[in-house]
């Protein structure tokens, strides 16, 4: 019996790592959305997105987008970036990335989760019938 819970312990951690390392992917790939409101309207549809009960846990960094969010944490937290572009027909493009990490165990990012999680929230509230698409 003792070495049925050693292995559902071992296979519990790395079932965890592996989950932990789609998230990780998931929030330092680029995620694009393609809506239809003008570039302003995205800056403040986004800025109202880090909002709320949220504002406590988030706050303005440095980076490289146009807009840059960090969550507040441990070591420094993770950064998020949000660049707007203006599409030629009218519309924006919209690109949300991680550009700044704490990595624990080579290739575990603080807070991913937290992350993708505001990644489909923005898309959501962007453009309800507009699909995020992750390059």
């Amino acid at each position: 019996m003792e070495g049925f819970w050693c292995f559902v312990f071992v296979a519990g951690t790395i079932g965890a790592l592996v989950w932990q390392f789609i998230e990780t992917r998931g929030a330092v790939a680029t995620t694009t959305v393609v809506t239809r409101y003008a570039p302003e309207d995205v800056a403040r549809l986004v800025q109202g997105a880090f909002g709320g009960a949220r504002g406590v846990l988030w706050t303005t960094a440095g980076g490289p987008g146009d807009i840059n969010m960090r969550r507040r944490g441990v070591r420094g937290g993770i950064t998020m970036s949000i660049d707007i572009k203006p599409r030629p027909g009218g519309g924006s493009e919209v690109d949300m990335w991680a550009s700044e990490t704490v990595i624990y165990l080579v290739v575990l990012v603080n807070f991913a989760g937290v992350v993708n999680r505001r990644k489909r929230a923005i898309a959501r509230l962007l453009d309800s019938s507009a699909s995020p698409a992750v390059r």
